[in-house]
């Protein structure tokens, strides 16, 4: 009985955090904006056949992981190439694209301000190192493809995809970086971000889904 009673207390007490913890927060406008564009970049340059942009801009903690993955960042890099070309190889056209407005933000990973120049953490003028947090924003986007179809013909097929992008940027920063490279799962999200709730409907994850237009 005394187990429960301070589980119950022990609960009573953290719970607003506890909810806090995984509640979305609201942005300011500009970031809001800044997010949207970042992502509508990546679409513009995919429709450029510039599919290695999103390589380029892939959140850097992300591609350490899909680089243990894969056994090391060269074989990642290897297979990110040779993913982009096989696009190309295959006549894949990104026709259209639409990054919607951001369906939610969440405060995520501190970690510390590092300098760009030198590499090396910053230090404020008491002399502690800066740490920085980081918003997260899912993305909703809208991707039109054209790509042959060699069972009949090499006749072109036109598919669209309603999908959502996770755009990362330290705050204060319009340098937004992106989980490309492959579809993060809410479990590779939350091993990321431990902080982020644990469900599609909490995280206001758009619906994926794809329809061919004729």
């Amino acid at each position: 009985m005394k187990i429960k009673a301070l589980t119950y207390l022990f609960c009573t007490l953290l719970g607003p955090f506890l909810v806090s913890v995984h509640a979305q927060v609201a942005v300011e406008y500009a970031v809001e904006n800044s997010a949207q564009a970042a992502v509508q970049k990546l679409g513009i340059e995919m429709m450029k056949g510039n599919f290695k942009y999103g390589h380029e801009r892939m959140y850097p903690r992300w591609k350490r992981r899909l680089a243990t993955r894969c056994g090391g960042i060269e074989k990642l890099d290897a297979e990110l190439a040779a993913a982009a070309q096989q696009k190309i190889n295959m006549r894949l056209a990104v026709t259209a694209y639409r990054a919607d407005r951001p369906t939610s933000f969440f405060s995520v990973w501190k970690a510390k301000k590092i300098d760009p120049r030198t590499g090396k953490p910053m230090v404020d003028a008491t002399g502690r190192e800066m740490v920085v947090e980081h918003w997260l924003a899912i993305v909703p986007t809208v991707t039109r493809v054209k790509i042959p179809d060699m069972q009949r013909g090499g006749k072109m097929r036109v598919l669209e995809e309603d999908s959502y992008a996770v755009a990362i940027a330290e705050k204060g920063s319009r340098d937004w970086y992106f989980m490309t490279g492959m579809k993060p799962t809410i479990n590779d999200l939350r091993s990321l971000f431990p902080s982020l709730p644990p469900t599609a409907r909490e995280l206001r994850l758009p619906a994926s889904k794809v329809r061919e237009i004729k």
